[in-house]
């Protein structure tokens, strides 16, 4: 048996309080779980382009040297635009082997999916499906335990809060912006 724990004239049983402190840090370990993840997928794709420009309305880069990378390819499987400068002013060019490592020209990937719509972002979505999954079900355990006993408005407090944030979790699915779904619809009919 676990001690009891008195505050603010309240007992409670010591079980009830690390239930209560491990769905706190499940309900906040899934969000954060899933931010951190979307913060490194933009800033990674803000690495990527890094030192060149992008012109949407011409859809081409342009290097710090002032060379144009024009549209090459259209990965539709990996949603990837593949933009691609020519070899003979790379191989030319001063920064070269800062820029590029190959013979063939500098090569950039614009990623034209959303976050969620990566395999990164769907693994990551699904990990913070599971574990707030694991809440409802601890916190379903929970008020099963603690019933008609003190401190049991907590545990149904904490199965509802459960309940709330798989719910929101479940139905927060951004649709892609109109930018992006023009963008698409763009490349896919007028450069192909």
């Amino acid at each position: 048996m676990l001690p009891k724990l008195t505050a603010w004239g309240i007992t409670f049983d010591l079980g009830l309080v690390l239930l209560l402190a491990y769905l706190l840090i499940l309900w906040v370990g899934g969000w954060v779980l899933e931010l951190l993840a979307r913060v490194h997928y933009h800033k990674a794709q803000k690495h990527a382009h890094q030192g060149f420009a992008f012109d949407l309305q011409l859809d081409r880069y342009e290097c710090p040297q002032g060379e144009l990378l024009t549209l090459q390819t259209f990965d539709d499987r990996n949603k990837l635009a593949i933009y691609k400068a020519p070899a003979s002013s790379c191989n030319a060019c001063v920064l070269k082997t800062f820029c590029t490592p190959h013979e063939e020209g500098r090569h950039v990937y614009r990623s034209l999916a959303e976050f969620q719509e990566t395999d990164v972002g769907q693994f990551h979505r699904w990990l913070s499906l599971i574990i707030l999954a694991v809440s409802v079900v601890f916190s379903a355990g929970g008020v099963l335990a603690w019933w008609n006993k003190p401190g049991e408005w907590l545990v149904v407090i904490a199965l509802g809060v459960s309940l709330v944030l798989l719910w929101l979790d479940i139905r927060d699915n951004p649709a892609k912006s109109e930018g992006d779904a023009e963008l698409m619809a763009e490349i896919t009919t007028d450069k192909w």
